[in-house]
């Protein structure tokens, strides 16, 4: 089900029917969910007595001077608040894993433990296209050793020091649910603050981090439950998270979310790819959500392959994920992830 929105220059913008979810609006190679339906938004009159209707053609400018459509653009353009920096999550964001930890998930990407050869690294990437540099010192797959506070920061200072000093404008990322790790990082200039523990495990965290400008990414971590009701529960567990952080005095702007791929009990890979296909419904909250798929557990469990041969499905996931709106896309190869990306704003802006 399509609406034609001709412009001036016999551009076409469009909007289709999504599932019962309301309706994708694509503007400028950007797309919108409006939280109405097809329905709905044919009652909508804008100006010069047109009514947008199936089919029914009208002007750009008649398009910006209808506040109602001008009011749920506005409300989809994902800000994230980084530091000193803004990230948009609309044509999205590459998010480069740097791994200082050889027990990760994927070491594909684990070069050595000299610091030069990460920073390198790091250059690397941003000359590939990332737009954010993740260091992380302490995995957090299934059945990890926690690191003490020391070998933590050990691990994740130097390379931080290191970035700052060779690429003084990156973005950077730190992936840690320490509190001290925390300060420690933002006290080295880093832009972001990952926790799988969504920030809520030790109350320190909130009053320090409401201080400070860092970007949080706040992840759902159900691994040590079991989940009946998937999408419910996360939604509802998004929810009183948001409210916590904010309550500290947190802008809502500084927040992405995580719905946290890979983090099931029992490495549960249908409810992993549930997770994938029903990602959408994160967008009530307005924040700009992650896509953290690449080379995890659901590969192995769903077709059988060893973590070196995940990189084509980790990034047809990802792509399937960043159509249902999940835009921050944390990699491992910046390359195909920043080339999926073009491919799919040339093909949405082609008519």
């Amino acid at each position: 089900m399509m609406i034609d929105i001709k412009t001036p220059t016999n551009a076409v913008l469009f909007a289709m029917q999504s599932r019962g979810e309301g309706v994708l609006l694509q503007f400028d190679q950007v797309t919108y969910q409006l939280g109405v339906t097809l329905s709905e938004l044919s009652a909508i009159r804008v100006e010069s007595n047109y009514w947008v209707t199936r089919g029914a053609a009208i002007t750009l400018q008649t398009l910006s001077n209808s506040h109602a459509l001008q009011r749920w653009l506005s409300q989809n353009d994902y800000v994230w608040q980084v530091g000193s920096h803004t990230l948009y999550d609309a044509s999205g964001v590459i998010y480069g894993v740097l791994n200082v930890s050889p027990e990760s998930f994927y070491n594909g990407e684990f070069v050595s433990t000299k610091v030069d050869t990460m920073v390198s690294r790091a250059g690397e990437m941003l000359t590939l296209g990332a737009d954010v540099i993740e260091v992380g010192g302490q995995t957090t797959k299934p059945g990890y050793v926690e690191l003490t506070t020391t070998e933590e920061i050990s691990r994740i200072s130097p390379v931080i020091k290191g970035i700052k000093q060779r690429f003084p404008e990156a973005i950077i990322a730190v992936d840690t649910y320490k509190y001290e790790v925390m300060v420690m990082a933002v006290a080295l200039g880093v832009d972001i603050i990952n926790d799988v523990n969504g920030f809520v495990d030790d109350e320190r965290k909130g009053p320090f981090l409401a201080k400070k400008k860092v970007g949080l990414l706040t992840m759902w971590n159900p691994r040590k439950q079991a989940v009946t009701h998937l999408q419910q529960e996360m939604h509802d567990w998004f929810a009183e998270n948001l409210t916590i952080l904010t309550a500290y005095g947190i802008d809502r702007r500084r927040i992405a979310l995580d719905p946290g791929v890979g983090y099931a009990k029992n490495s549960n890979v249908h409810q992993d790819l549930a997770m994938m296909n029903t990602i959408a419904h994160l967008q009530d909250f307005r924040r700009p959500i992650m896509t953290a798929v690449a080379n995890k557990g659901w590969a192995k469990f769903l077709l059988d392959l060893p973590k070196n041969k995940r990189a084509d499905v980790s990034l047809i996931a990802a792509n399937e994920m960043f159509r249902r709106g999940a835009r921050i896309l944390r990699v491992h190869d910046v390359q195909s992830a920043k080339q999926m990306v073009q491919v799919v704003q040339a093909i949405s802006g082609s008519f």
